[in-house]
């Protein structure tokens, strides 16, 4: 089942309808996006303008993409040893790994503005439903506080993960406002250059 043995928190939406629903959506746009895009983009040509980070910040966001892999990965192991289901979550998983081998591949040449601009909706998408979802089991941790005692997946421990998943989408969604910023910036600059010449 996708979930099953869930506390029924009054309101909606439901954990379940969050993990099955709500929660993946992002995810399975961006891979779909993904898809589109790189299979009917225009053939790159040699002056096409990349957007390219410093080699430690590029390496900070690959450290922290993977981090929330792991994350996620941690969630689906927790959800399962407690039998609570884990909906379509994987989902985001395979998410972040396309959104992981993106970055990898793209780190030499750089990113193009497209790509900088399908990466920004999706994690501020993530950032949404996220902060939905942290919302939610924070009043699960309120209405229904289980321990390590009774539980091999606590709610004060599942809402601790998903606060970190939260923050984490922050920092990408930042990261990704900062380099659009930086690159309307240089191409203003080309822009007066080639004015001047």
């Amino acid at each position: 089942m996708l979930c099953q043995h869930r506390f029924p928190l009054p309101g909606s939406p439901s954990t379940c309808t969050l993990d099955t629903a709500i929660v993946p959506l992002p995810s399975f746009l961006f891979i779909v996006v993904l898809a589109l895009h790189f299979n009917f983009r225009k053939a790159k040509t040699a002056n096409e303008p990349r957007l390219r980070l410093k080699k430690w910040i590029h390496i900070a966001y690959l450290v922290l993409v993977a981090a929330q892999i792991a994350m996620t990965l941690l969630e689906l192991i927790r959800l399962g040893l407690e039998d609570l289901g884990y909906g379509l979550l994987p989902v985001n998983t395979i998410g972040l790994i396309c959104a992981f081998a993106v970055l990898w591949r793209e780190r030499i040449p750089g990113r193009s503005n497209e790509i900088v601009q399908i990466f920004l909706v999706y994690w501020l998408l993530e950032l949404i439903v996220m902060a939905v979802k942290t919302a939610r089991l924070h009043e699960l941790e309120n209405l229904n506080p289980t321990t390590s005692k009774d539980s091999k997946y606590p709610s004060s421990d599942w809402f601790l993960d998903n606060a970190v998943m939260l923050g984490l989408d922050l920092v990408f969604a930042c990261c990704e406002i900062a380099t659009l910023v930086l690159s309307a910036r240089k191409r203003q600059e080309s822009y007066k250059l080639q004015s001047y010449v």
